[in-house]
């Protein structure tokens, strides 16, 4: 029995999709091996930091040894979500009428200040509070 792991769908390509994937090598753009308009395809080099993970994730990273692009999972993953953590709403945009009314899940995951981030911020800010006010009283 497996481990169900929450968003982690894998995306079905076109043919088209997976051709332009294929190109793209450890590290590189879409854009650096043919001319693109608004492609922002990019295979994920392991060996170095991610670039910002945004709303439009969906369409951004390439997986570094697979023909694919991230799963809302793998992105929440970089963006230090806990593994447990469970995206909820639409996956990708859909023309139904919940478009107007949810963010889909690479969006909410792309617009999200990662966990990590936000709890060295607010450790800085409780740091520098308690240090004040234990001054005050002196």
């Amino acid at each position: 029995m497996g481990i169900k792991i929450p968003n982690h769908k894998v995306t079905a390509h076109s043919p088209s999709t997976l051709e332009k994937i294929k190109k793209v090598g450890i590290g590189q753009k879409l854009a650096d091996i043919e001319k693109t308009f608004g492609s922002t395809y990019r295979r994920l080099d392991p060996d170095k930091p991610s670039p910002t993970v945004t709303r439009s994730g969906y369409r951004d990273f390439i997986h570094p040894f697979e023909d694919r692009m991230l799963t809302v999972r793998e992105l929440a993953c970089l963006q230090t979500f806990p593994i447990d953590w469970e995206i909820k709403g639409v996956r990708l945009d859909s023309y139904s009428s919940k478009r107007k009314t949810t963010m889909t899940q690479f969006g909410q995951v792309g617009n999200a200040v990662p966990p990590k981030l936000g709890e060295a911020v607010a450790k800085a800010i409780m740091s520098q509070w308690f240090e004040t006010k234990g001054k005050e009283k002196k």
